[in-house]
């Protein structure tokens, strides 16, 4: 997405564009976390037949207390051998099966199953969502143009805090929500604004500073969407009826037509 040198820009640096190595890594990256995903949602497809017999429930949560110890065993196995791999010197930078995949594949065992844990019945109806949604935004991220990115999230904060809303979770939450997502789009523009003044430089630290060759239209669309996302989200929190709804087919229907857009600029 982005050089980590001033010299070089985003699109000189878009995945598949100049190393092959890094591009055959990313591809793979990304099969993993869809295959992941995948697998998780089979996995509390199954999980939720399980626990919808009464005479399998206590079965089921049995399963839930293991695979979350399972998740934070692998997590400390994924340390030990990241720990191993730089202690030995081995590159790892082009592999996928290291020690700091395990790491992450553990970590996120160890959240799914202690969200289910919390509330079975709606844990897995969100993971359902939050899975395929997270394996959507990682291809984004690593294939597609930066500013896309940014408009996806966008787009998913708005629809993703008004359903929410329509939740027993979230009901009554409303005005907390609003809250949230105008913070979330209020804090992306004073970044970009940043960013367009250093003319696309990001700086992390001393180190690690990122150049982006944002075209004009990129600011535009960055500056412009978390606006409207933001009068979608004050509709669709605020409005009853078939309003939420609509507001997110809105969300939805903006994201698929830059989406569009995107995918052909990559042609």
């Amino acid at each position: 997405m982005a050089a980590q040198m001033p010299e070089k820009n985003s699109k000189q640096t878009i995945p598949g564009k100049t190393d092959p190595k890094r591009s055959e890594y990313i591809t793979n990256k990304v099969l993993l976390v869809f295959s992941g995903c995948l697998l998780g949602v089979l996995g509390l497809m199954f999980l939720n037949n399980v626990l919808g017999y009464s005479v399998y429930w206590e079965i089921g949560l049995a399963a839930i207390g293991v695979m979350r110890i399972v998740g934070v065993v692998l997590a400390v196995i994924g340390v030990l051998l990241v720990l191993r791999e730089k202690k030995r010197g081995f590159d790892m930078s082009y592999r996928v099966f290291k020690g700091s995949t395990l790491v992450v594949f553990g970590i996120a065992l160890a959240i799914v199953f202690s969200i289910v844990d919390y509330n079975a019945v709606t844990g897995i109806h969100f993971l359902y969502v939050a899975l395929p949604a997270y394996a959507f935004a990682y291809l984004i991220y690593h294939s597609y143009q930066p500013e896309f990115f940014i408009i996806a999230m966008d787009c998913a904060a708005a629809a993703g805090a008004i359903a929410a809303s329509q939740t027993t979770v979230g009901e009554g939450y409303e005005k907390v929500l609003l809250a949230g997502v105008l913070v979330l789009y209020v804090l992306q523009i004073i970044g970009v604004a940043k960013v367009k003044s250093d003319l696309g430089r990001i700086r992390l630290g001393d180190k690690r500073r990122y150049v982006f060759d944002f075209s004009r239209n990129a600011y535009v669309m960055m500056f412009l969407t978390p606006v409207i996302m933001a009068a979608v989200s004050a509709a669709g929190l605020m409005l009853t009826g078939r309003v939420p709804f609509g507001c997110m087919v809105a969300a939805g229907a903006y994201f698929f037509i830059t989406a569009v857009y995107y995918t052909v600029k990559l042609v």
